[in-house]
């Protein structure tokens, strides 16, 4: 009776997909000004091509659109579209124009500094949209300004001890991982796959050939 519970206990511990449960849900993370930024700046471009339209200068505006179009293509790469995923299985480094697919299993190490990077199969793959370092307010500090230039040892001790603990998603990043290990993981004969995302290149090199056309003629 009792070997039978604990199998039942095991069966519920593990997914449809087998798959340990208590591994966090699919959660994306990306630099909270990444996406503003970009908004931004195809917004200025296409108000700056707007301008040129009503102005009545059409040729300049010919002109200009396929440099708009390659400059709003540049923009999707390094700001719109990077991110990293966490889902229960695995990472998910979404980068300009290559995506790794990571696996628990195959991660040796996750860094979390200035930007984040995963250490698999002998290998480092570091992802461009991860959030960056908070600031002092970011990180709990009420008086940041007033206590920067103060070393930690000269803090009074109720500064020391009434900050709270901010936990970002820069913390969630490495106790995916973290939890992930503690649970176990149910395939040792996983490995990093990593692609190229072709209809983005497709994109940028048909903006390119666009631009240098409506140069040379």
């Amino acid at each position: 009776m009792r070997a039978s519970k604990s199998g039942q206990d095991q069966q519920q511990n593990v997914t449809a997909t087998g798959r340990p449960m208590g591994v966090r849900p699919r959660k994306i993370y990306r630099a909270p000004s990444a996406r503003p930024l970009a908004a931004a700046l195809w917004l200025g471009a296409t108000g700056l091509l707007a301008w040129m339209l009503i102005a009545g200068q059409t040729t300049a505006a010919m002109t200009a659109a396929p440099w708009l179009v390659f400059v709003s293509w540049i923009v999707y790469i390094l700001q719109w579209r990077p991110c990293l995923r966490v889902n229960g299985s695995g990472f998910e480094i979404v980068n300009g124009l290559r995506d790794h697919r990571i696996p628990f299993e195959t991660v040796d190490d996750v860094e979390v500094r200035q930007s984040v990077v995963v250490r698999a199969g002998g290998r480092k793959y570091v992802s461009w949209g991860a959030p960056g370092t908070p600031g002092a307010a970011a990180s709990g500090y009420q008086n940041g300004g007033d206590l920067r230039n103060l070393p930690l040892n000269v803090l009074p001790d109720n500064q020391r001890l009434s900050q709270p603990v901010a936990v970002g998603g820069r913390d969630e990043i490495a106790k995916a991982w973290q939890d992930a290990r503690a649970l176990g993981f149910p395939s040792p004969e996983a490995s990093v796959i990593s692609k190229w995302n072709r209809p983005t290149i497709a994109i940028g090199i048909l903006a390119v050939l666009w631009a240098v056309t409506a140069t040379l003629l």
